[in-house]
């Protein structure tokens, strides 16, 4: 028993013990009445287990440069204002691009049409080559 009682105080001072042990070895010391400065050792132990713990609020440390802030703040202003400011102009480029593909568009179909219509003036003179005949008959009558 002595040697199981030393084990469990060898394993108390290592850090080794359950609560169940803890609360055996400190019961044995109560019920100990020659334990003397041991007895009080263990008795303020107990003390010190059974407080509650307080909440500690602790003081919000005082910002030494409260204009970091300010030129965050102003920081993330610029930053977006620059943005917008360039997808503003990033708009207006991709409007100036469709407007000139549009107007070469245009360019190329008025191209196509001139060339078209070229091609129907010189039909329109082969028209006239079948009329000659009914033209020549129609002299031929008078």
């Amino acid at each position: 028993m002595e040697n199981k009682h030393e084990e469990l105080w060898d394993k108390y001072w290592k850090g080794e013990t359950t609560l169940e042990e803890e609360n055996m070895l400190f019961s044995e010391v109560e019920a100990d009445q020659q334990g003397g400065s041991l007895k009080d050792f263990f008795s303020g132990i107990q003390a010190i287990r059974s407080e509650k713990p307080i909440a500690v609020q602790l003081p919000l440390p005082k910002q030494k440069y409260p204009w970091q802030k300010l030129a965050a703040v102003l920081l993330v202003f610029l930053t977006v204002t620059a943005c917008w400011w360039g997808y503003k102009e990033y708009e207006q480029q991709q409007q100036e691009m469709a407007y000139q593909q549009v107007v070469e568009a245009m360019g190329k179909i008025q191209l196509n049409l001139r060339k078209g219509t070229s091609h129907l003036e010189s039909m329109e003179k082969i028209k006239y080559l079948n009329s000659g005949v009914n033209w020549y008959d129609n002299n031929k009558n008078n």
